[in-house]
């Protein structure tokens, strides 16, 4: 007997096509929520960076451009001013990327909603989702902060050896030895590069854990370790091709749109002054962000329902979420919850009303 299939996927441990497909059912079925979202948060993305490059940059770059802003090397003055403009900018996009991370994270997580309920072929609109999401916020904020403390630190560490490295070989001065430090310091990067893969994988399915599963980031970094135990190659090999395809699929979108506009702003500029060529450059910049932004939004949709079944489908072989996932379809009647999740949605705020005979652990 073939297993049940009530909505993007049979119940019952997942081969990878059957991932992939998934994903874009899920996406498909739930555009508004999941590509409305995705492409909010890649606009606002966008727009703080292009603010904050104009703002710390702008003065510098339009004044380069039209010969109004000069710098001499022998002039402590612009030198300090070139320096503090370029700190000042790298500090606006590091608190950018952090602030970027954040809100990406709380994205990720909200993306597994209408991803989980279409497993039972549960549509999700655009404010249940956020609804759904909304008592999860605060964990999945924490999860992001302890990716970026970890980041930070690894950072550090790496920078602090390479360091050491350049100072211990490099200190003869000669050329030689400057190549000698700048290889040792590609090959030292590689074991970071391998524990961040290993590590990455092992917490891919931490967001999913907190939605569904309604734990802390603590816990959900520990769940998401024991889920991946012996599933490390498969989790990777399938996080790896969806990334692959997400690539494809934006590669598709966005290289003959760059060229055509890349072709039109040339066309355009062979007769403009500086002015009119300073505002054609921003106009292709302003465009191919939004572009950008649509292919992002795209991408992060799929990805996130990759990691999402993923995480149904470690559950499956690991705990017999298909099992559970089973009773629920069988009642037929949708609660307007997350399913497996140990809250009803009558326990959130805004959602209906719960049946006590289904949930008597609750009460």
């Amino acid at each position: 007997m073939a297993p049940p299939k009530p909505g993007v996927i049979p119940l019952r441990p997942l081969g990878l096509g059957e991932i992939l497909d998934g994903a874009f059912q899920a996406a498909r079925r739930n555009g508004k929520a999941m590509f409305g979202s995705a492409l909010i948060f890649q606009l606002i993305t966008v727009a703080a960076t292009l603010l904050i490059m104009f703002l710390a940059l702008g003065k510098f770059v339009f004044g380069m451009m039209d010969g109004t802003v000069f710098f001499d090397e022998n002039n402590p003055a612009d030198m300090d001013f070139l320096v503090s403009s370029l700190l000042g900018f790298s500090i606006s996009i590091v608190v950018t990327v952090f602030l970027s991370t954040l809100l990406q994270m709380v994205l990720q997580g909200a993306l597994v909603v209408p991803v989980v309920r279409s497993v039972l072929n549960r549509k999700t609109t655009f404010g249940q989702m956020w609804q759904l999401t909304k008592p999860r916020i605060g964990s999945l904020l924490l999860l992001a902060v302890l990716y970026a403390a970890a980041s930070l630190l690894a950072v550090l560490i790496y920078g602090a050896l390479v360091v050491v490295l350049v100072i211990s070989v490099g200190s003869t001065g000669s050329d030689s030895a400057a190549l000698a430090a700048v290889g040792l310091a590609i090959l030292l990067s590689l074991p970071f590069v391998a524990v961040a893969v290993w590590i990455g994988t092992k917490l891919l399915v931490a967001p999913a854990a907190i939605v569904v599963e309604n734990i802390g980031a603590f816990d959900a970094v520990k769940r998401s370790w024991q889920l991946t135990s012996r599933n490390w190659w498969r989790t990777f090999g399938v996080a790896i091709l969806a990334a692959i395809i997400a690539s494809i699929i934006g590669a598709v979108i966005t290289t003959p749109v760059s060229f055509i506009v890349g072709l039109i702003m040339g066309m355009m500029s062979v007769q403009a002054t500086a002015e009119q060529a300073l505002m054609q450059t921003i106009i292709a910049q302003v465009i191919s962000a939004a572009i950008g932004a649509l292919v992002g939004a795209i991408t992060l949709a799929f990805q996130t329902g990759v990691m999402a079944l993923i995480y149904v489908d470690l559950r499956m072989r690991r705990d017999g979420f298909d099992i559970i996932l089973l009773k629920e379809s069988e009642s037929g009647k949708d609660d307007g919850g997350i399913p497996g999740s140990p809250v009803p949605a009558g326990l959130i705020p805004g959602g209906p009303a719960p049946d006590p005979s289904q949930y008597p652990g609750n009460y």
